[in-house]
């Protein structure tokens, strides 16, 4: 439109020019007669539109930078607002992650108060991808007081024991582990076994005689024996009891009652012979 009008400037002018001694003309005329009056309403009908274009060709190119200045700004504004939006987000993310974590720290200590034994509260840190579902590393060793071979549990019951410990850190055998064993006793039939950890999530009732009475959902605790656990916490539930064939061997399948990929904080007792 710009080129258009400076192409074409000459020609604009002269429209201009002759509009301008038409006015003239109409200006030096009788105002009142008939004729002048049509002249000069002719006149002001052909001026001033050409007047308007004019002057919205001359001010278009400043309106245009003027409006590309304010999308610019707007643009701008936008971009901001959202980095402020996502930064609102992810601090709102922290606060809500720090409320709980505030809420189940007052929820251990709860549990610790309850407890009938004195207990170290460790925070699990890192689990060994080679050993996931064997063991784990806390966040206290050595310099806390922590020794070997001190039962661990939580608020679900037995966890397992400190296997290896270092000034800082300890590693905690869980259950599970085939390594790992157990002194139990059938809370509801008094009938006592062995439970072993199968490298899986799930234990056995071993040494157990095939005539005992297990039933499904018979609760096993630690019978105290052993020298490692402390009496009375929970092992897991007798989920599947199979015989053999000529009736000498028996199957116990037991479910733990810790839910060990859920854990986050676990206590720490002492050794068994501090208390015993």
């Amino acid at each position: 439109m710009l080129k258009f009008f400076l192409k074409n400037l000459s020609r604009f002018f002269l429209v201009a020019l002759l509009l301008l001694c038409i006015w003239l003309l109409v200006q030096r005329n009788n105002h009142h007669t008939e004729s002048g009056a049509v002249l000069k309403e002719f006149s002001l009908s052909v001026w001033l539109p050409v007047q308007k274009s004019i002057a919205w060709l001359i001010t278009f190119p400043e309106n245009t930078l003027n409006a590309l200045r304010e999308l610019r700004t707007l643009h701008q504004e936008v971009e901001r607002l959202q980095l402020e939006n996502q930064s609102l987000r992810l601090e709102l993310a922290n606060h809500k992650s720090l409320e709980s974590e505030l809420s189940r720290l007052q929820e251990v200590l709860q549990i610790k108060a309850r407890l009938p034994h004195t207990a170290k509260i460790a925070r699990i840190i890192a689990h060994d991808p080679s050993t996931w579902d064997s063991s784990f590393v806390v966040d206290l060793g050595s310099d806390d007081g922590v020794q070997a071979d001190s039962p661990v549990i939580s608020e679900q019951g037995l966890v397992g024991r400190v296997l290896e410990v270092t000034p800082k850190n300890s590693r905690v055998l869980l259950l599970t582990d085939s390594g790992s064993s157990v002194a139990g006793i059938d809370r509801r039939s008094n009938v006592t076994g062995i439970v072993e950890g199968t490298g899986r999530n799930q234990l056995r009732y071993a040494y157990v005689n095939p005539n005992e009475d297990i039933q499904k959902d018979d609760v096993l605790v630690s019978s105290g024996m052993g020298g490692i656990f402390p009496k009375g916490y929970a092992i897991g539930t007798v989920v599947k009891k199979t015989e053999s064939e000529n009736g000498l061997n028996t199957e116990i399948q037991v479910a733990p009652s810790v839910d060990f990929a859920a854990l986050d904080y676990i206590f720490i007792l002492p050794p068994v012979d501090v208390y015993q």
